[in-house]
Order: structure tokens, then C-alpha cells, then sequence
């Protein structure tokens, strides 16, 4: 309820910031890798929760509305799940080629196969909280769908950010 509440929010302000820039990437497998993860088992059948850092090097990130292009970002995540499937949210940070970064929240849901060795697929949302250098006062959010696979350090996405750089 409270990222609902972030993101009305997000959205109603945004007519006091400006002109929003809309803007939409892939990560790609080979841009990205879990550096830690860890799992622990609860008493019920199939239920783990979850840990894990994924880093990202980007070779040929698009250039975003301001003319930049992303570097390398660092996510934070952690999940609870039940034969993964369920709730998974985090943190995130992108820098870009400027030395700027941008800085957000996380949250969506993963759901998964019957075949626990095939990708799961994931749908969430963002909010983006801050930043520094040109994304300082940077205001937005974003959403994302994509597939993973922890056991073989597969992920893949696409997303979207709206978001507005107030004076």
C-alpha cells in the first residue's frame, strides 16, 4: 500500500517539476551478474527467503534524455518465496558516464514454472529517490518486467522510468 501511495505521489507531483523524460532499456544477460546470494529454508515445504546483490557493467547503454549513458548499477534485493513464487523488493542505484547516479526502491512479484530449472518471470515497479550530480533532485518511477534464474545467474529485463530533474 505505501508504494501505491509513493507512486500516486510520484505522479501527481510531477507537474511541478517540468518536462518529464520517458525513458526505456534492456539489461541484458551478459551486462549483469549475482555477486552474493544467499537462501534460507523455512519449516514450510517449498518457502525460502532470500538475499542477493546483482552488479551490472553496461557496454553499449542508450543515452537517457540528459545525453548520458548509464555505466554500471548495483541492486539490492530480497524475497520471500514459496517454490519461487512471491513477493521480491530492493534497492537500486545506476551510475552514469558522467560520475552522476540515480537511486531508487524496488518492489514486484515473481512467479515461476512447474520446473523449477526453468527462468522465472518477474513484474515490479520502482520509485526513484534521489541522486547526485545532474540527478540530484531527481523525481519519477519506473516499471520493469523481465526474467531470472538464481541457480544459473540468468536476468533479463526491460524498463521504463518517468521521471523529472527539479531547479
Amino acid at each position: 500500500m505505501k508504494y501505491i501511495i509513493l507512486l500516486l505521489s510520484s505522479i501527481l507531483s510531477f507537474s511541478l517539476f517540468g518536462k518529464t523524460c520517458e525513458f526505456t532499456w534492456e539489461n541484458k544477460p551478459e551486462d549483469s551478474n549475482y555477486t552474493e546470494q544467499y537462501s534460507i529454508k523455512t519449516n514450510i515445504e517449498g518457502h525460502a527467503i532470500r538475499i542477493f546483490k546483482l552488479e551490472s557493467n553496461y557496454k553499449d547503454f542508450k543515452k537517457n534524455c540528459e545525453g548520458l549513458a548509464a555505466v554500471s548499477g548495483e541492486l539490492w534485493g530480497y524475497s520471500d518465496y514459496t517454490y519461487k513464487n512471491g513477493t521480491v523488493s530492493g534497492y537500486w542505484t545506476r551510475v552514469y558516464d558522467d560520475g552522476s547516479t540515480m537511486s531508487g526502491t524496488w518492489s514486484g512479484s515473481a512467479q515461476s514454472p512447474k520446473d523449477q530449472n526453468k527462468n522465472s518471470v518477474i513484474i515490479s515497479s520502482s520509485i526513484i529517490t534521489g541522486g547526485t550530480g545532474v540527478y540530484l533532485k531527481v523525481k519519477g518511477y519506473g516499471t520493469s518486467k523481465g526474467e531470472f534464474n538464481p541457480g544459473t545467474g540468468y536476468t533479463s529485463n526491460s524498463n521504463t522510468i518517468f521521471y523529472n530533474i527539479s531547479d
